[in-house]
């Protein structure tokens, strides 16, 4: 019975192993295909001319690789299809600061990968419950979207939008502790479609913040 019990423990520790392996292989593919498509449509003006249409393909996205998450070959191709359609949503955003110095593009994207590689060691290595933060992030990322939209409609101030930046780098990196240890806790093994996809979405929101602040910093 004694080895049975052992048996299953070893078992159920190498399943929870291959599940974390595909979450970050799928992410790491993810922040590639995303990588692929901004420099694809480098240059396109159909993101900046049409941002509402890309934010609501960029939803329909999301639900699709939901939708798709547990059928295997589609939902990696929903997935790499999601990384690249966000890599076309913020490519304006990357050739607008890279005509300003390409340098600050790079110094965005190593803080991200700084930043989230520092909070996912610190998640696994201190094994913290990080669901204290459910209410923290939800508010304030209900905060940054009502600001942000109010900031496009009505304010239309830079100081405003240099704020809502800052604020969502702390919210995001704040994401990134909540929903890593949501995923280490919470998930299945059958999810790491689902948890691929949320760590994407904290990485991707934390990168497009980051270079919008360094883009606007990068002016004085």
């Amino acid at each position: 019975m004694a080895d049975t019990r052992i048996f299953d423990a070893g078992q159920q520790v190498d399943e929870r192993i291959t599940f974390l392996g595909r979450t970050y292989g799928m992410l790491a593919l993810c922040i590639i295909s995303a990588t692929v498509g901004a420099w694809l449509s480098m240059g396109l003006p159909f993101a900046y001319e049409h941002p509402w249409i890309m934010l609501g393909l960029m939803i329909g996205g999301i639900l699709l690789v939901q939708a798709v998450r547990h059928k295997p070959g589609i939902n990696l191709i929903a997935l790499l299809g999601f990384g690249a359609l966000s890599g076309l949503a913020v490519a304006p955003l990357v050739g607008m600061v890279a005509d300003r110095s390409a340098s600050l593009v790079v110094q965005a994207f190593l803080t991200t990968a700084v930043t989230f590689g520092s909070l996912t060691a610190y998640v696994f290595i201190s094994r913290r419950d990080f669901s204290f933060l459910r209410g923290f992030v939800w508010v304030g990322l209900v905060s940054v979207i009502v600001l942000g939209l109010g900031n496009v409609f009505i304010f239309e101030s830079p100081m405003l939008h240099l704020v809502i930046s800052g604020m969502s780098v702390l919210l995001f990196s704040a994401f990134i502790l909540f929903d890593t240890s949501s995923i280490l806790r919470d998930y299945s093994n059958e999810e790491y479609i689902a948890a691929a996809l949320t760590l994407y979405l904290d990485v991707f929101l934390l990168f497009e913040n980051l270079l919008s602040l360094f883009g606007v910093l990068g002016d004085d």
